[in-house]
């Protein structure tokens, strides 16, 4: 006996199956990005500065002029802060949870759209399981895809029912309009939310749009004069003002925070910076065929794509020939299916309305391509799979495909189409399991970044960061090799200038960091961690090598360029110490230890310091905070126990 499932119960499945899916993701450290933005982020150790997050950009802890904007997923990661400190199993389970929750909503949404039970089901089940959503879910700092999606969900579930509540009555002959602007109302707030988790997340009422319009394709487009359509398509956008409005408070707030629309030259590497809209466009059609790898195969998954491992040229070649096929197929197919397969017309216009800000080509971006810039526009893809394995097995299922060559029954037929789709979205089951593994961290991650991209610098910069305390020397082969393959490569020569002063080299260090000063552009965009950290190494050699008034005024400029920056901060503390102004460096410390209360290695610097002066009292009272959070040091409990006795004589 056949059992059929209810709505509830298929969406609560797909939604525990995602739970499943992710949930090797909980074993997880911080990883890449994850580490700046929420394990060593000064801005979100005090959830009290919550409101003067808003006042900041995403990355102005670092640097500024990135124009990334994303205070309500810095807002997430503090109020975690509050609860769970640094330890990651929390920030992982709520990355989890979101998009389990954006898995419901996608079913949710097809459903209010009457699309079948079958269609939301397999939509909803393979958006669920993509690997290449791990970029976003297994990483922290894909929090602002996640929240931008979930918060456009609800923007889209409040429009529809305005829309719903507007038919009610004027069924009943009795408009409310209250309780419809109501809906608008939450739509509009909900949207000004998904822009403030993420910049992209601007193109969502565009998609809204055209929902809206394929849902009332019959009512409004199909018959009449084209006046008559033209007045009915009006009637169905003039509503839409009302998303306008949260464009007002989100630009004023980027505003405030100093960040613009694009990328400040200076601040980072932008592949594409420099050329022309045009010229953007035609790039973009061969190595746009990326995405279409990463949708379909899903394999490989990078942590990061620019100009060294992805196609950045203007000849035409077969690659933009089959990308322009490509696209202007979906183009073709998008026209030929909004009547009488509007899913299918949505699923494509989806996908390129929400992916147009991120493709590079209207605004030139920090990077060619993002995994987990494909979390949203791969709903698109995910409907077009479930519309198209559901129509097959319908029409399978009444006989409409003759295969009399081989006598196929209907069941047959409908068994072989389970099993392709099946083992395609097992293979994603797979994949996104064991991709999963590879952002346990930054070892395993870039490891196999460099399996699968070996002439990248990207991945030997980052395992180098890995060993660097623990084999230096293995480090230096690492960074030496990042610069063989990119000789520009500016993290990996600064890091060797660290590594050589860590070992007593500072002539070799001096000369690599005055090269790398000679780079420094013209009107820098403040903060600049970089480079804050450049002027603070470059301090320490110059007072290594004897010259201090030099050593010390590059000191000061490190502070300039990065007050906040707590490894710019530890390495010109270290430089004043060395220049024998011990008073600023105490000063230095202090700072450091308000931006980071619970870095146990800062703090004991301090008390170490406080004790060399001849303050024991202060010395004793950080020192032994020092002790609590570093409990199995020795060296700190030795400290601790000179203050101790220096305070117990001391009057």
């Amino acid at each position: 006996m056949s059992r059929t499932y209810s709505p509830r119960q298929i969406a609560l499945g797909v939604i525990a199956l995602a739970i499943l899916v992710y949930a090797n993701t909980l074993a997880n450290g911080f990883v890449y990005d994850d580490i700046s933005i929420v394990q060593s982020n000064p801005y979100i150790t005090d959830w009290r500065r919550i409101p003067w997050l808003f006042t900041k950009g995403y990355w102005s802890h670092k640097a500024g002029g990135g124009g990334n904007y994303r205070p309500l997923a810095v807002v997430t990661f503090a109020l975690e802060y509050a609860v769970w400190g640094i330890a990651p199993m929390g920030y992982h389970l709520t990355n989890i949870l979101l998009h389990a929750a954006n898995v419901g909503m996608v079913f949710h949404v097809l459903r209010l759209y009457r699309a079948s039970l079958g269609v939301a089901g397999v939509s909803a089940l393979v958006f669920a399981v993509h690997p290449v959503h791990t970029d976003a879910v297994a990483s922290v700092v894909g929090r602002g895809e996640l929240l931008g999606m979930f918060f456009g969900g609800l923007m889209w579930w409040a429009w529809v029912n305005a829309r719903q509540a507007g038919r009610r009555s004027r069924d009943r002959a009795q408009p409310k309009l209250r309780g419809v602007w109501r809906w608008r109302g939450a739509a509009a707030l909900a949207y000004l939310a998904a822009l403030l988790s993420k910049e992209n997340m601007i193109t969502l009422p565009a998609a809204l749009w055209l929902a809206e319009v394929l849902h009332a394709r019959r009512a409004c487009l199909a018959h009449g004069m084209w006046t008559t359509r033209l007045s009915c398509l009006w009637h169905l956008t003039r509503p839409f003002w009302v998303l306008a409005v949260p464009l007002v408070p989100y630009f004023w707030l980027r505003s405030l925070a100093g960040e613009g629309v694009s990328q400040v030259a200076g601040v980072g590497a932008v592949p594409l910076a420099g050329y022309t809209l045009w010229q953007r466009a035609v790039i973009m059609l061969e190595s746009g065929l990326t995405w279409y790898r990463l949708l379909f195969v899903g394999y490989p998954l990078r942590p990061h794509y620019d100009g060294l491992n992805v196609t950045v040229t203007l000849d035409w070649t077969w690659g933009k020939l089959a990308g322009l096929l490509l696209n202007g197929g979906l183009v073709v197919a998008l026209w030929l299916t909004w009547r009488r397969a509007p899913l299918v017309a949505f699923a494509i216009g989806f996908w390129f309305i929400t992916l147009a800000i991120v493709s590079n080509v209207p605004i030139p971006l920090g990077a060619l391509f993002g995994e987990r810039w494909l979390y949203v526009p791969s709903a698109g893809y995910a409907v077009a799979f479930g519309y198209g394995v559901w129509l097959a097995w319908g029409k399978a299922g009444q006989g409409r495909w003759v295969a009399s060559a081989w006598q196929l029954r209907p069941e047959t037929i409908q068994l072989c189409l389970l099993l392709m789709a099946g083992c395609t979205i097992g293979s994603y089951v797979y994949r996104t399991t064991h991709r999963n593994l590879d952002w346990r961290d930054n070892y395993t991650l870039f490891s196999r970044f460099i399996e699968t991209d070996p002439q990248h610098p990207t991945g030997y910069v980052n395992i180098g960061d890995v060993i660097m305390r623990s084999q230096p020397e293995q480090a230096r082969v690492f960074y030496e090799k990042a610069l063989e393959l990119e000789p520009r490569q500016a993290v990996a020569g600064l890091t060797l200038a660290a590594i050589d002063i860590g070992a007593g080299a500072f002539e070799p260090a001096r000369k690599r960091l005055e090269r790398m000063l000679t780079k420094e552009p013209p009107d820098l965009p403040l903060p600049s961690n970089h480079w804050s950290l450049t002027h603070a190494l470059y301090a320490q050699s110059l007072a290594a090598l004897g010259e201090r008034e030099r050593g010390r005024q590059e000191a000061q400029t490190a502070l300039r360029y990065a007050p906040d920056a707590p490894q710019a901060l530890l390495t010109a503390g270290e430089a004043f110490v060395s220049v024998g102004e011990r008073s600023t460096a105490i000063e230095v410390y202090r700072r450091l230890v308000s931006l980071l209360p619970h870095a146990g290695g800062p703090r004991a610097r301090l008390g170490v310091l406080l004790l060399e002066a001849g303050d024991a009292a202060a010395a004793e009272r950080e020192l032994t905070i020092a002790a609590q959070q570093l409990p199995d040091s020795p060296l700190v409990k030795d400290w601790l126990e000179q203050a101790r006795r220096q305070a117990a004589i001391q009057p």
